[in-house]
Formats: C-alpha cells, structure tokens, sequence
C-alpha cells in the first residue's frame, strides 16, 4: 500500500468518525422520577437532565395520567446554571401510572423527544 493510499484511507476514516460525532442527538442522561419507577410518594417534579445544552423555547415537558389525560403542570423551565437540565414542578399525584412526554431542541437546532413512564403507588 503506497503512502498517498493510507492517507486516503485514514482521512475518509477519520472524517466519517467526525461527521457521526456531529450528527449525535441529544440523549436524556438522567430523569427524575425514573422511567419505569414505582414510588410510594408522589414526586414533587420532573427534572431530566440531556446531553447537550437545551434551547428554552422549544423545550416541553407533558405528563398524562392513566387515562391519557393531561395533568395540568406551569411551563417547563431550562436550568439557568445548566442549560442541560429541565424541571417541571409537580401538583400533588394521586396513586396511578403516569406518562412522561418532553420534547426539545438543541442549540444545534436538532429537535428530539420522547417518553418514559412511572407509577405512584
């Protein structure tokens, strides 16, 4: 393999590495309640905590009861000392499984959501 090949090679590979690397969305890291939690008091917020820095502005977090019905929560807030995290706090949760719906996007405009699910007991 002559020099001028190998250079070839590793610049394409370290270029599709680059390339994936900036592709990445953002990942929750951390939630609070946990997915897939039984807790025997309810939780007094909902904190999750990204991977990378959040934009306030199209950040939401929605929480549905057992019967799919929205629970009444004030706007979700973005972390001012972490931009990574963000809450809602909570009205006091009656006994029941409950839905976790956010979705926002990303200082690189990548827009992400999902979904997790807790129970109180």
């Amino acid at each position: 393999m002559t020099t001028k090949n190998l250079v070839l090679i590793l610049s394409l590979a370290i270029g599709s590495v680059a390339t994936s690397l900036a592709y990445a969305h953002a990942k929750v890291e951390t939630a609070e309640p946990k997915a897939d939690s039984e807790l025997s008091q309810p939780p007094k917020e909902i904190r999750l905590h990204f991977s990378d820095t959040l934009e306030p502005a199209f950040t939401k977090i929605v929480l549905l009861d057992a019967k799919n019905v929205a629970v009444k929560l004030p706007k979700a807030v973005v972390d001012k000392a972490d931009a990574k995290t963000v809450s809602a706090q909570l009205p006091v949760l009656r006994a029941g499984q409950y839905l976790v719906r956010w979705s926002t996007m990303t200082r690189d405009s990548h827009k992400v959501k999902g979904e997790y699910r807790f129970k109180v007991k």
